[in-house]
């Protein structure tokens, strides 16, 4: 017992002096590498285990809300503690959308999206019924916790995380994106297939739509776009969406034409391909620079795709990224691609913090 609360003081007091004590990689236990939060988990050390899971990233915002205990969805059945949507409490922004941090009443750290509902009606509304299909939680996919609707705007509460895909690339430095991309890319493709093994094409992946939680797990994120396959169906013909540079030539053939998009599963993977080749060159992108990207990726013509040193990497970033859809991988076949043999759920050493140990 004394062990116990003395474990307890001591993780209390690294926090308290910014260390990321979760953060210094896994270590070798009864037969497996594990990280301390899985140790935490299995040894049943609850307190522990809830301290290894607060945010780094957003913790003086998270404090800041406590302080505050105020709770602007109060007269509403969502089992918020505290949610302020103020500027200083803000995580993230898009065109209509605004993400928060906010605290739920068991004490769990979320993120709430709220979305103008005039402007962006139809996909905060696709977003929640994507996202209530997905009952068999992934590891790989944002965890759903609630939603809220009113006049004015609609409140789409997930599990905080604690940064974008892009920002942890631009972070990280090239050599670790090198050692750690093949997990990184591997927990990507398990996310799409736990997707489109539900019949869900997501349609809008990109850098900053994969979120990275606090073990540094990649989790698919923002359905606003994504839409469902009937039984038996392997296309979805709707309009052609999603983000400049980041989509597959099937569907710029559409926008170009004017016409509904064929979106498939491997549609999905071709993206993913060029998300793999960003993580493995430190943010670079195959088909060139904004500018030049919806023409060369029209065009099949990856013009940096020689900067990807590695020579199985770029096999394998040029079979996601093939012209051909047919020609595609499904990401249950990409998975098995021997890129990731030496790749393990277990093995989760993260980017370090920027923060000296001592």
């Amino acid at each position: 017992m004394a062990v116990m609360k003395n474990s307890v003081v001591l993780v209390n007091l690294l926090l308290e002096k910014n260390l990321a004590v979760w953060r210094v990689g896994t270590f070798f236990v009864e037969g497996r590498q594990t990280s301390l939060l899985e140790w935490s988990i299995h040894l049943d050390h609850d307190e522990i285990t809830t301290i290894l899971k607060r945010s780094v990233n957003h913790r003086e915002k998270i404090q800041m809300l406590k302080t505050m205990n105020s709770n602007m969805l109060e007269k509403t059945e969502t089992p918020m503690q505290a949610f302020v949507a103020k500027n200083q409490f803000k995580i993230g922004d898009g065109g209509f959308s605004c993400v928060f941090v906010g605290l739920m009443k068991d004490g769990s750290e979320v993120a709430v999206k709220r979305i103008l509902v005039q402007n962006e009606d139809e996909t905060g509304e696709n977003e929640k019924e994507i996202m209530n299909l997905i009952e068999t939680k992934s590891p790989f996919i944002v965890k759903y916790r609630h939603f809220h609707r009113d006049d004015t705007f609609m409140y789409l509460i997930v599990d905080l995380c604690e940064e974008t895909l892009r920002e942890l690339v631009h972070a990280c430095s090239i050599e670790h994106l090198q050692e750690q991309g093949p997990r990184l890319i591997r927990e990507i493709l398990s996310g799409l297939e736990f997707l489109h093994g539900k019949g869900i094409l997501h349609r809008d992946l990109k850098p900053s739509n994969v979120l990275v939680d606090i073990e540094g797990r990649m989790k698919l994120a923002d359905f606003g776009i994504s839409r469902v396959l009937n039984e038996e169906e392997t296309t979805v013909a709707t309009d052609a969406k999603g983000t400049r540079g980041w989509m597959p030539p099937e569907v710029i053939e559409a926008i170009v034409k004017k016409e509904k998009g064929r979106f498939k599963r491997k549609s999905d993977i071709h993206v993913a391909g060029m998300i793999a080749f960003y993580v493995l060159t430190k943010g670079e992108h195959p088909f060139g620079s904004e500018l030049d990207r919806m023409k060369n990726i029209s065009e099949d013509n990856p013009v940096n795709l020689e900067k990807l040193g590695d020579r199985e990497a770029r096999r394998f970033v040029s079979w996601l990224i093939n012209h051909k859809i047919d020609d595609r991988p499904y990401a249950h076949e990409a998975l098995r691609d021997f890129l990731f043999c030496n790749t393990t759920t277990k093995q989760r050493t993260i980017r370090q913090p920027t923060t000296t140990f001592v």
